[in-house]
């Protein structure tokens, strides 16, 4: 008896084939697309989430590529269109994955970073809460209260300490944001203090800035319990906290600030680190980071444009108050950040040199905003902070 074949066969294999190529190729971007945007970062909105996904997360990402090439390898005899797409799109990740995790290596290794294979693979350290919590003020009925990391065992001598200010755009954030630094520095012999201010709204421009003056005169006045020495505090922070550090190192240092808490001011710091800081709140709201997000915050913590407070603007921003004789200065940023450009932060580098004060500049490669949130960029912050404190407040 003859075979009967059917004359729509055909026609369906070809749907078919189309249908699985199509296919392919919409995973073959999704897949791809987001270490593109990490390589080429001004890409509009590619290189915003390219930034955030692949910049972060380079190990995954590789491991990714290498799973869609070994998979598209074995599937390319049966569906050859989804496998072909699927081989460039492997094949893509993996090698731009590779370039990025490796640069980010060479970078921090190169500088003398500690990492260790869980800072490469599982992307972060565990968490651990402070080993106390303290409320170091209550301003108009609102309590502000500190973290505190300690170091293991006594020191016949007082410590330099660590006052850490959070981020999060002046409008949000936590004390506990880089706990897994504050617990690295810690057992390294530097107690670590993360602190509370107020945020916005309402507006907080000068309420936030007098906040973190008021917990360094708190940690003054309790540096005996601490084993603390108050005369080599250092100030860091990322982001808004970052900005809020050097606004009140360098206040401090000229005497144009002062505290939400009753009693003198504090000494100014014996250095000052600013991780990805808004430095030049202007600037940044120039800039409209994020597609709006800068503005908004921008608006809720100083209450208008600049054109509209522009003293407040001033106020609030840290590289109006460059100036001869500051404390040194470290200044780390992501040379991705979509928030606070770069050059932002380079600015105030710059600023800091032609004034011929000591500063040192790091911009981590691929990095977008917080990128030391896990992985080798938070190893890379927590070793660079520990390298500046063993240089301006030595144990």
């Amino acid at each position: 008896m003859a075979i009967q074949i059917s004359p729509d066969e055909p026609r369906r294999a070809r749907l078919l084939r189309g249908a699985l190529g199509a296919l392919g190729l919409a995973a073959a971007v999704l897949i791809a697309l987001p270490v593109v945007g990490a390589l080429v970062p001004w890409l509009p909105v590619v290189g915003v989430l390219g930034s955030s996904f692949a910049g972060h997360m380079p190990f995954e990402f590789a491991v990714l590529g290498a799973v869609v090439l070994a998979v598209s390898l074995a599937a390319r005899a049966r569906v050859r269109p989804a496998a072909r797409c699927g081989l460039v799109a492997g094949a893509i990740t993996l090698v731009g994955a590779l370039v990025v995790l490796s640069c980010q290596l060479s970078f921090s290794l190169g500088r003398g970073a500690e990492i260790g294979v869980g800072d490469v693979v599982r992307g972060g350290r565990p968490m651990p809460p402070p080993d106390r919590t303290e409320t170091f003020a209550v301003v108009q009925g609102q309590p502000l209260r500190a973290g505190i990391w300690l170091p293991r065992g006594e020191s016949p001598v007082p410590r330099p300490a660590v006052i850490w200010v959070h981020g999060g755009g002046f409008v949000e954030g936590s004390r506990d944001e880089q706990r897994g630094i504050y617990r690295y520095l810690a057992d390294r012999g530097y107690p670590v203090i993360s602190v509370d201010y107020r945020l916005a709204p309402p507006v907080r421009w000068r309420d936030a800035t007098e906040d973190v003056v008021c917990a360094m005169s708190w940690l003054t006045g309790h540096a005996a319990e601490y084993g603390v020495d108050p005369a080599r505090l250092v100030l860091a922070g990322g982001s808004a906290g970052g900005s809020l550090t050097l606004n009140v190192a360098y206040g401090l240092a000229a005497g144009s600030i002062t505290s939400s808490c009753p009693g003198p001011a504090p000494a100014a710091p014996a250095a000052v680190a600013g991780f990805y800081p808004a430095a030049d709140l202007a600037g940044v709201y120039r800039d409209n980071g994020m597609y709006g997000y800068a503005r908004r915050s921008a608006r809720a913590y100083l209450g208008g444009s600049p054109r509209q407070v522009p003293d407040r603007y001033a106020y609030a921003s840290a590289l109006a108050r460059v100036r001869p004789g500051l404390m040194p200065t470290l200044l780390v940023t992501g040379g991705n950040d979509h928030l606070i450009f770069e050059r932002r932060v380079r600015e105030v580098a710059d600023r800091l040199r032609a004034a011929g004060d000591p500063v040192r500049y790091d911009v981590f490669p691929f990095g977008d905003h917080a990128f030391d949130a896990a992985g080798i960029g938070n190893a890379f912050s927590r070793s660079v902070l520990l390298d500046f404190l063993h240089e301006h407040a030595p144990l």
